[in-house]
């Protein structure tokens, strides 16, 4: 590293075709070699991390896209996105893939984290329609084509789950692919359970009372490449809620083979530093 003494004038910068950075310090211009000396290093365990850090990234991408997401425990709230998607497996994709935003649809993915109780829901079917069966108890059943007044009065009250002024965030997500891209999007609906500032339901989606719980019905369920959600938010809280979805193209990206694929993309795997005993 070399000194200069400054004259009249701050320096800094980089002379990139020489290798030099250059930068002011207590009045000497300091001078450093802007090359790094270490070794290109992409070992298996670098590359999944890398690209589990890729994906999970993608994804939170697209879930920001109808609204910012509910993670109201933390400051950080990719980070603890990030935490919740190290449970789930890791997929293989090329860089050109990541680059076209490609993205795959997980079961699990969180989509929401806070301290109200968890909604619990599944897919299943209601006299034989599809159908999004969930714990949130009804206060009674409603009609056949329910006004607002009817649906605050149903979902709301003394033995009902929520309360006036609660909100229902339904997610839905959408596994296409595009250009033999696999890509993800995100569509969010909210049910605002105050008579003024609601007039309908989900749209496409039936609301009814299945054994004092909530079910959303429709053609929309039977699909499997949709994925689902339902978060449920009182003021500044939200509860903590992941997709549930039939959808399982994700698990084509979870091979060696896609691993070997998407690592070929980027120049290949390099050997680990780490030295290992001899075996016979």
């Amino acid at each position: 590293m070399a000194q200069l003494k400054k004259k009249g004038f701050a320096l800094s910068g980089s002379l990139k075709s020489d290798g030099v950075t250059f930068y002011t310090k207590k009045g000497k211009i300091i001078m450093r070699s802007a090359i790094s000396e270490q070794p290109l290093r992409r070992t298996r365990g670098q590359f999944v991390t890398r690209q589990r850090i890729a994906h999970t990234t993608a994804l939170w991408k697209r879930l920001r896209e109808p609204a910012r997401p509910l993670f109201t425990q933390c400051v950080n709230i990719y980070g603890r996105f990030s935490t919740l998607m190290c449970k789930l497996p890791v997929v293989f994709l090329t860089k050109k893939e990541l680059a076209s935003r490609a993205s795959l649809l997980i079961p699990g993915m969180p989509l929401s984290d806070g301290i109200l109780p968890d909604i619990i829901y599944r897919l299943d079917e209601v006299d034989g329609q599809p159908a999004l069966l969930t714990n949130v108890k009804m206060k009674r059943p409603l009609g056949s084509d329910p006004t607002a007044s009817d649906m605050v009065s149903a979902l709301c009250g003394k033995g009902a789950t929520l309360k006036r002024g609660d909100v229902l965030r339904l997610y839905s997500l959408h596994q296409t692919v595009e250009y033999m891209i696999p890509k993800v999007s995100v569509r969010m609906e909210e049910l605002v359970l105050e008579s003024s500032r609601q007039t309908s339901g989900f749209s496409g989606i039936e609301m009814q009372c299945v054994d004092g719980r909530l079910a959303l019905t429709g053609s929309c369920f039977a699909d499997d490449t949709m994925g689902w959600g339902l978060v449920h938010v009182r003021d500044e809280r939200c509860s903590s809620q992941t997709v549930v979805t039939r959808c399982n193209m994700y698990e084509q990206y979870t091979t060696d083979e896609t691993l070997d694929r998407a690592a070929e993309s980027y120049g290949g795997l390099t050997e680990s530093s780490m030295i290992t005993p001899d075996t016979e």
